[in-house]
């Protein structure tokens, strides 16, 4: 989710990035924009019972991905990177902005939300990740940014494809397999041992650095397919086991660990990360947007919380489609305005630091 800031880049620079680096990495944030309008909008608590609430499940499990494959591009991006002090600079600019950002929000709840702390417990909100809503994801990027070193020295000691693949298949057993095998066969039992499940961010991780050292190649016909497939058969799963008659969380609903989500993550990075264009201004908005994208994403709260909060309302499965499209541009487009300057701050104070 990290950005690289958006000063005007020479040619030189702009052809050295990766254009399907950036083109993943904005998909991504709109998926999350999406997955935040599911939260936001009763979704889960509505009556699912026609093909229009099985479609909106559908998509539902793909846009879940969004977090899952900023993690794989971390992997991807940070595979290789040599272990030196210079190494822990790279993070500045993600905790410069994580501070702007929670001044805002710190703003936003005491004179327009009204809440009301000591100051202690602002201070606390702030020091857990707390204090802008959605920054979670920076908590954890910080824990598994600053054990890439570590994971990389374990991917570089393989030389061999085979175990490249053993690496990532190991990982998957312990953290994937328990997670979907529990939830599907007994929920209320252990099946297989879950111990590591919480580890799936490693997992992702290693499956950024595979797709990064053995370069897979799968046609994106095959890949979107796939993607459709899985969705599909996810959604049936969620359906025969619910417990309750159009409840959709009471039914199967993977999360970060599970293999569904797992494989949609990897054959929609495999299916993006080799694009190329020729378009100089192509390129140059992909990579200006993706320079942002973290700012958009812990700003995005500030316009979730009034834009569905004054649109919310009861209307059928059929309108979550045409809804969706406005009310994620809408949060899109005004986050994207907002983590502009954001960012330039942001930039500014990480090079004023670093020279």
């Amino acid at each position: 989710m990290v950005g690289t800031g958006v000063e005007k880049m020479s040619e030189k620079r702009l052809g050295q990035r990766e254009f399907g680096a950036d083109l993943i990495r904005v998909i991504a944030v709109l998926m999350l924009l999406v997955l935040h309008f599911y939260l936001r909008n009763g979704f889960y608590y509505k009556e699912i019972r026609d093909g229009w609430g099985f479609l909106a499940i559908c998509v539902r499990f793909i846009v879940y991905c969004c977090v899952p494959i900023f993690m794989v591009l971390t992997g991807y991006l940070k595979c290789g990177k040599p272990w030196t002090l210079t190494y822990y600079r790279s993070i500045l600019p993600i905790l410069t902005s994580y501070v702007i950002i929670s001044l805002i929000h710190l703003i936003y709840k005491v004179f327009y939300l009204k809440v009301s702390m000591p100051a202690w417990e602002w201070l606390l909100q702030f020091l857990s990740f707390k204090i802008a809503n959605y920054s979670w994801y920076v908590g954890m990027y910080i824990g598994l940014f600053l054990i890439s070193p570590l994971l990389n020295l374990a991917w570089n000691a393989c030389s061999k494809k085979w175990q490249y693949r053993g690496i990532v298949l190991t990982m998957a057993a312990i953290t994937s397999l328990p997670a979907t095998v529990n939830k599907i066969t007994a929920p209320d039992y252990t099946i297989l041992p879950a111990y590591f499940t919480s580890f799936y961010y490693v997992t992702y991780y290693f499956i950024g650095c595979y797709i990064k050292t053995c370069r897979p190649k799968i046609r994106r016909s095959f890949c979107f397919l796939g993607i459709a497939a899985v969705s599909l058969v996810t959604a049936l799963i969620n359906i025969l086991t619910r417990t309750e008659p159009g409840s959709f969380h009471k039914g199967y609903s993977p999360g970060y660990s599970d293999i569904p989500i797992m494989i949609i993550t990897s054959l929609i990075f495999i299916a993006l990360y080799e694009c190329r264009t020729e378009r100089v201004r192509l390129k140059k908005a992909a990579a200006f947007m993706s320079g942002i994208v973290l700012e958009i994403y812990l700003l995005s709260y500030l316009f979730d919380t009034n834009i569905y909060t004054k649109f919310q309302a009861s209307y059928p499965m059929s309108y979550y489609i045409p809804l969706g499209f406005v009310m994620v541009t809408s949060v899109f487009i005004l986050a994207s305005l907002a983590a502009y300057p954001v960012n330039r701050i942001s930039r500014a104070i990480y090079n004023k630091l670093c020279k």
